[in-house]
């Protein structure tokens, strides 16, 4: 089977004391995901994703953590391919979302968008783990508040 592999990131910022992520949408494609793309011969994984970032976001950043990668199979002209996507999170360093310069075949859109939004928003289940893994390094750093617990709910009894 052949073997492809990819890389992309997680790129948050602080923006009027909220962290923000920029997500795209794929050209074409009526969900939100991540920016990423193939990892060129010579390549890191971290030169990749910090490229991918630029080419699909517009924006400059700088790396701060490893989030793991995701495998899966997918389907290409009849042939089943295993792919490795690995995931970087990433700080805002400069540069603006929206028109890049020259044909923007790969994404339709870019936009920040609440870090406590952008499990729920990806299209993605991979990418929802990544996501989830982001969340819980910024959480761990002090700089999200953790979680509220889920209600507990207590079973009725009968005939008490």
């Amino acid at each position: 089977m052949p073997r492809e592999a990819s890389a992309g990131g997680v790129v948050i910022r602080e923006s009027a004391g909220t962290w923000e992520v920029a997500v795209i949408r794929p050209h074409g494609r009526p969900l939100w995901a991540l920016p990423k793309g193939h990892v060129d011969p010579g390549e890191s994984p971290e030169q990749t994703a910090s490229r991918e970032v630029h080419e699909e976001t517009g924006l400059t950043v700088t790396l701060i953590a490893p989030l793991g990668e995701i495998r899966y199979v997918y389907q290409f002209r009849g042939q089943r391919i295993f792919k490795r996507v690995h995931f970087f999170l990433f700080r805002y360093q400069a540069g603006a979302l929206g028109p890049l310069p020259g044909p923007r075949v790969e994404v339709d859109e870019v936009r920040w968008v609440p870090v406590t939004q952008l499990v729920p928003l990806l299209g993605y289940k991979g990418e929802k783990a990544v996501a989830s893994r982001a969340v819980r390094w910024l959480r761990s750093q002090g700089l999200l508040p953790e979680a509220a617990p889920a209600p507990v709910r207590i079973p009725e009894t009968e005939g008490g």
